[in-house]
C-alpha cells in the first residue's frame, strides 16, 4: 500500500510538471511526458504489482485538470476521461515491463548495445498504446476535436517515447548507487562535469551569453559534456548528465529562448525532442560500447590470471631427455653432462632438499664384508 501510493505520489508530481508543457488548447498531449519513464521502470524493478500506484498516479494527475477555473466540464467527464487515461498508462507500462523482461532480460540495458536498440524499439512500440486510448477518451467525451486528433496522437506519442527514452535509462543505472568511498577526486571531477554542463546549457539555451554574441547555435557543444560523462563515470554520469542537459533545453525553449524556438510552442517542442532524442540514442549507445568493452577487459584480465596461475603451479618439460642409465646423469642441450636435479632446477620453477629414504638408510647401516673367492685347484 505504501510503496502503491508513493508511486503515485510521485507519477502525478511529474505530471503535473510535464503538463506545463502541455501543448495548448486541449492541455493533454504533451512533448515532454517524464511519468512513462517513471511507470516503466517501476514495473521492470517492482513487477506487475507496480500497476495500482500507476493508475493512482495517472488518474489524479489529469483529474487535477476539474479543479481548473477554464474547466467547463462536468465531474462525470473528467472521471471518465482521466480513467480512460490512467487505464493506458497503466497497460502500457505493464507491456514496456513485460517486453524488458522478455527482449532484454531484465534493466540492464545498458550493458549492450544490442540491449539499447531493443530498448528503444520496445519504447517506440509501447507508446501507441498510451497516446491512442488517450486521445481517442479525449475526442469521445468532446474534450478535444476530432480534427486534431492526428496531431495530438502524435505529439502524445513523442512525449511518451522521449519519457522513456531520457527517465527509464536514469532509474535503471542509479537503483544500484555506485560506489563512492575513497573517490573523492572523482567526485570533484563530477562536480566540474556539471558546472560545465551548467554553463554551456544557460549559454545555448539561456540567457546568458558573450559580449552580445549570439551563442544559440552552439547547441551540439552540449555533446563533448555526454561523452566525458560517459567515459569517465559510466552509466551514472551518463544518464545524469543527459537528463540535466534535456531538462535546460526543454525549460530554455518554453521560454523562448535557443536554438528551437519557433513562431509557436507546439513546433519548438517538437523540434526540441527530436535533438534530445538524437542526444539520447546516441548517448545511450556510447555507454553500451564501453559497458561491453569493459566487460571484454574484465574477461580477458580473469583469463590471463587464469593462465598465469596454471603456470605458476605447474611447468611440463616436454620431449626426449637423454640421461645415464647408470650415474643418472643428464645430456643438456650444450651436449655436457650434469647432475638431475641441476638439469631440473633450471627447467622448472622448484628447488630441491636432500635426505635419505628408508630403504636406503637400511643399505646403508648394513656391515660391509669383503670376501676373496677361492681358487679352484685343478
Amino acid at each position: 500500500m505504501g510503496l502503491a501510493l508513493f508511486l503515485a505520489g510521485l507519477y502525478a508530481a511529474t505530471a503535473r510538471l510535464g503538463l506545463t508543457l502541455a501543448l495548448s488548447p486541449e492541455a493533454k498531449a504533451t512533448a515532454v511526458w517524464p511519468p512513462s519513464g517513471i511507470a516503466l521502470a517501476a514495473v521492470v524493478l517492482i513487477g506487475r504489482r507496480a500497476w495500482p500506484g500507476i493508475w493512482l498516479g495517472a488518474f489524479l494527475a489529469n483529474f487535477f485538470d476539474y479543479f481548473a477555473a477554464a474547466n467547463k466540464l462536468p465531474l462525470a467527464t473528467h472521471l471518465v476521461l482521466s480513467s480512460g487515461i490512467a487505464v493506458g498508462s497503466t497497460v502500457q507500462a505493464l507491456l514496456g515491463g513485460w517486453l524488458v523482461h522478455r527482449w532484454i532480460g531484465g534493466p540492464g540495458i545498458l550493458n549492450r548495445t544490442q540491449s539499447v536498440f531493443r530498448f528503444m524499439g520496445i519504447a517506440l512500440l509501447v507508446c501507441v498504446v498510451a497516446s491512442t486510448t488517450g486521445v481517442t477518451t479525449m475526442c469521445l467525451v468532446g474534450y478535444a476535436p476530432w480534427a486534431d486528433y492526428g496531431f495530438n496522437w502524435w505529439t502524445w506519442w513523442v512525449g511518451d517515447t522521449m519519457g522513456i527514452f531520457i527517465v527509464t535509462p536514469l532509474v535503471f543505472a542509479w537503483s544500484r548507487p555506485p560506489l563512492l568511498a575513497g573517490k573523492s577526486p572523482l567526485l570533484a571531477e563530477a562536480g566540474l562535469l556539471w558546472l560545465v554542463v551548467l554553463g554551456v546549457g544557460l549559454c545555448v539555451f539561456g540567457r546568458l551569453n558573450f559580449q552580445g554574441i549570439d551563442t544559440s547555435y552552439l547547441a551540439y557543444m552540449t555533446i563533448p559534456p555526454l561523452v566525458w560523462a560517459a567515459f569517465r563515470f559510466g552509466r551514472y554520469g551518463a544518464t545524469a548528465t543527459l537528463v540535466l542537459i534535456a531538462g535546460l533545453a526543454v525549460w530554455g525553449t518554453a521560454q523562448g529562448h535557443g536554438p528551437f524556438v519557433r513562431a509557436t510552442l507546439n513546433d519548438s517542442l517538437i523540434l526540441l525532442q527530436t535533438f534530445v532524442g538524437v542526444l539520447t540514442v546516441t548517448t545511450l549507445a556510447l555507454v553500451a560500447v564501453l559497458a561491453e568493452r569493459q566487460q571484454s577487459a574484465e574477461a580477458q584480465a580473469d583469463l590471463v590470471g587464469q593462465l598465469q596461475q596454471a603456470l605458476d603451479e605447474i611447468k611440463t618439460i616436454r620431449g626426449l631427455i637423454p640421461i645415464c642409465a647408470w650415474c643418472k646423469k643428464i645430456r643438456n642441450d650444450g651436449g655436457s653432462w650434469e647432475q638431475l636435479e641441476n638439469y631440473l632446477t633450471k627447467h622448472l620453477e622448484a628447488r630441491f632438499t636432500h635426505g635419505v629414504c628408508p630403504e636406503c638408510a637400511t643399505e646403508m647401516t648394513r656391515p660391509v664384508c669383503s670376501s676373496v673367492p677361492a681358487s679352484r685347484s685343478s
